[in-house]
């Protein structure tokens, strides 16, 4: 998966699109298309699709959107798509005005799936705050997303005091977090539920 969608983060290309992808295109919706191209090179050649999709004139939303509606949780792809534009060398203010804008995707799930791509690469969980605040997402939404990522209670706190929210928008997200089913596992919102930090602080 990671392949596909660093093809898509950056803007992968090829010569041509391949003709299986083509043919299936003229039949298919996108989302069908990549599903049924996937399953013929048994899963194998994601990237190669994501280059022909991308030959094809599909944008890097477009391939991810068709990834999501191929049945992978929308997490799961936001989290390995801006793990791999994180490590191009793309900004997290940048990752997030993209994901927000795929077809499929929530801002819960935009701002969880950034966040855990973020910790993982040792990035601020204020810093994805700051960028979801770039990208219009509400401040309680922006906290939801994060303690939906799996962050503690004190590390949502502290960030999101970091970047001017209030107490008010921070009891907000974590009861709208604690409402709402998304795509990754729910958390207790304590210090036990805290996954390992990472090497920088997390705020």
């Amino acid at each position: 998966m990671r392949k596909i969608l660093l093809g898509a983060i950056i803007g992968l290309s090829s010569m041509s699109a391949s003709a299986a992808i083509t043919d299936y295109l003229s039949v298919m919706s996108l989302g069908d298309a990549y599903l049924q191209a996937s399953a013929d090179c048994g899963g194998s050649c994601d990237a190669q699709l994501a280059a022909d999709l991308a030959a094809a004139g599909y944008s890097a939303s477009d391939i991810i959107a068709a990834v999501i509606a191929s049945g992978v949780s929308p997490v799961s792809v936001i989290q390995s798509a801006a793990s791999a534009a994180l490590e191009a060398g793309i900004s997290v203010k940048d990752i997030m005005a993209a994901v927000i804008q795929i077809d499929g995707v929530s801002a819960i799930d935009a701002i969880a799936g950034v966040t855990q791509a973020a910790v993982a690469n040792n990035v601020p969980v204020s810093s994805v705050m700051q960028a979801g605040i770039a990208a219009g997402i509400p401040a309680e939404v922006i906290v939801a997303g994060v303690v939906s990522s799996g962050q503690s209670s004190t590390v949502v706190t502290a960030a999101a005091a970091s970047v001017g929210f209030s107490s008010a928008d921070i009891a907000k997200g974590i009861a709208l977090a604690s409402g709402t089913t998304t795509s990754v596992i729910s958390v207790a919102l304590d210090e036990d539920s805290n996954t390992t930090p990472p090497a920088t602080s997390p705020f």
